[in-house]
């Protein structure tokens, strides 16, 4: 029976190999026939070529090691030397030395702020500076350090420095309690006592912050392929720096510390956890702090893959040729049907520009042409429909363009009857004025484009005539002189005002005031036209403002026409989605609408008009 079960299953995985297609099968058998001959290979040329590889990194990780601490060193001095020249500074003198003039100090500690940033510019390895008076009451730093207090410096060994009489005193990696360009990091500080240059008399401290990260990326690079820990350590053995963050203020094993001691920091070898592992180290100048530099033996071994591999070339370049050709020829094979596959799931993710690239006339290029015969028809059709919509959108926002609201009309008809009876002629005159310059601009003899000083003209009069009609609104417009040529939509704007009276300032009493404002809105991207209608009405809560855009015209009559949803659907049609109409509101403070569209000048608007013409529109 155990034999029987063995033998089905055998059969089951035969009839899953048998399965397989035809180009996964040649590519399964030339593999079983190469892959021992490579592996033969290659083990034979590794034994033979592992010690030359062995000796020559043993002399490059010497090398490596050495310029690593070279580099360390040379950055650690400079560093030095900046504390040096900060603790001769006069205006630093002047500002922790309490019994200079006040109006000097003030001079002086802009000088110091000034020097700061210098400093911090010096280098980019430079993380932050502080400066700190001796009594501990004056505390200056560079401008990205936040959240610094006098209980924050304690990290910083005073006692050390006081001791060190003015000497460097290098601080090990601890993580900065305060925010450094807005956040915690990981610091190694070199510290001075600053004394009176007049009297020796200790006037202060300069802590200067190196980014651990910034430093560890100075020497922390691995070669090519290989994986490797770069390490700073102290006497001790702790770890101040390290490629590997996780390593920080860890300890080095005492058999690798051992090692680095016993042999002065010569490379050695070392068995770690039965893994035989390369590590060097370099003293450098200061508190006996060290450079190590550690990496795995098998890393090593990938460059010696790459060697071997060069070698056998030409020995493998026929078993290599024959399965390059048997993938060549299953490619050949499935690359036409692949191709036909994917363009079909592209077609089917709504991309119907994809085509499938026709390459012979078998089966297979048949098939491929009659799809994307297929697809051009689908998409003229597509084209079509949208087309016909797209105009069919056009004619109804044209036939909303022509209507005007018969309600305004009557009303400014039984406002002139009413002065008539209150008031003397001249008022009215300016009423049927404003009137008739309102109406003159919104018909403007059929034209859809009109120049912003046209526009700013056509609000004049309407809120003139509804400052008339409700005395207690009042109104601004401001625009700039440079945007009074470009060339905007016919009744933009008059409805968003319409809608800030009927619907923010109407019910309002006193002080309800509607501005209107136009300008370039400048960018790196592009500039364009911007105009703001704001009034300090009754506002809306985020679900009204929702509403706008969700609610049907017959649910909301005060809103169609030539409402908020007709002005995005108009922009949105000349122009494409990204202009438009952004509302922001606070309850009881008011509306504000924000409409951005395209720069368009004279010459522009020729265009657009030429275009309206033949019955499209483009994008300007």
């Amino acid at each position: 029976m155990h034999t029987s079960a063995e033998g089905g299953e055998l059969i089951n995985k035969l009839r899953s190999v048998h399965n397989l297609t035809i180009r996964k099968k040649l590519q399964i058998i030339n593999l079983l026939i190469i892959l021992p001959s490579i592996l033969l290979l290659t083990i034979t040329l590794y034994n033979m070529t592992y010690k030359q590889v062995m000796e020559r990194t043993l002399r490059s990780s010497d090398h490596k090691i050495e310029l690593i601490a070279n580099s360390i060193n040379t950055l650690f001095n400079n560093i030095e030397n900046f504390s040096k020249l900060a603790m001769i500074n006069k205006s630093y003198q002047s500002v922790l030395n309490e019994g200079e003039r006040e109006g000097q100090d003030l001079e002086d500690t802009q000088l110091m702020y000034v020097g700061l940033t210098s400093l911090l510019e010096s280098s980019p390895y430079i993380d932050s500076v502080v400066i700190q008076s001796v009594q501990g009451n004056k505390t200056y730093y560079t401008n990205n350090i936040t959240n610094l207090s006098e209980k924050n410096l304690s990290v910083y060994p005073k006692d050390q420095l006081t001791e060190a009489k003015g000497s460097a005193v290098w601080i090990e990696t601890f993580e900065s309690p305060f925010l450094v360009n807005g956040q915690h990091s990981s610091l190694l500080s070199v510290g001075r006592r600053i004394i009176n240059i007049s009297n020796g008399m200790p006037l202060g401290y300069i802590y200067i912050n190196i980014n651990e990260n910034r430093l560890a990326k100075l020497y922390g690079h691995d070669e090519e392929g290989i994986h490797s820990k770069l390490m700073i350590t102290n006497a001790s053995g702790k770890i101040l720096s390290s490629n590997e963050p996780h390593l920080l203020k860890s300890s080095l094993e005492q058999q690798k510390l051992n090692a680095i001691l016993a042999d002065d920091g010569l490379t050695s070898h070392l068995l770690n956890d039965g893994k035989e592992t390369i590590i060097s180290s370099k003293a450098l100048d200061r508190n006996g702090w060290r450079v190590v530099y550690e990496v795995p033996s098998k890393e090593l071994m990938k460059d010696q893959w790459q060697i071997n591999l060069f070698i056998i070339g030409y020995g493998i370049l026929g078993l290599l040729l024959a399965l390059v050709l048997s993938i060549v020829f299953s490619n050949w094979i499935t690359r036409p049907i692949i191709r036909l596959s994917r363009a079909m799931m592209a077609v089917g993710d709504g991309k119907l520009d994809t085509r499938s690239p026709i390459s012979s006339q078998d089966e297979v290029g048949q098939l491929a042409y009659k799809f994307n015969d297929m697809v051009s028809e689908i998409q003229r059709l597509v084209d079509t429909v949208n087309l016909e919509e797209k105009q069919k959108r056009i004619l109804e926002l044209r036939l909303m363009y022509s209507q005007i609201k018969p309600h305004f009309l009557y009303n400014t008809l039984e406002t002139i009857r009413s002065m008539a009876l209150m008031s003397k002629a001249h008022d009215i005159s300016k009423v049927v004025k404003s009137l008739g310059d309102f109406y003159r601009t919104s018909l403007n003899r059929g034209q859809e484009l009109i120049p912003a000083g046209q526009e700013k003209k056509h609000l004049e009069s309407y809120l003139y005539i509804q400052k008339i009609r409700y005395g207690h609104i009042d109104y601004r417009i401001k625009f700039d002189e440079e945007i009074g040529d470009c060339r905007i939509p016919n009744m933009l704007l008059q409805p968003l005002v319409e809608n800030s009276i009927n619907h923010g300032l109407r019910e309002k009493r006193e002080d309800a005031l509607c501005e209107i404002s136009g300008f370039i809105e400048r960018s790196p991207d592009r500039d364009v036209l911007c105009f703001i209608v704001k009034d300090n009405g009754k506002g809306m809560n985020e679900e009204q403002l929702q509403g706008i855009w969700q609610r049907e015209e017959s649910h909301h009559p005060d809103l169609s026409s030539f409402g908020i949803r007709n002005i995005q659907e108009r922009i949105q049609l000349r122009y494409g989605p990204d202009y438009g109409l952004t509302l922001t509101s606070v309850v009881n403070q008011g509306v504000e609408v924000r409409l951005r569209i395209p720069l368009v000048y004279d010459r522009q608007a020729t265009a657009v008009a030429a275009a309206e013409r033949k019955g499209k529109v483009h994008d300007l």
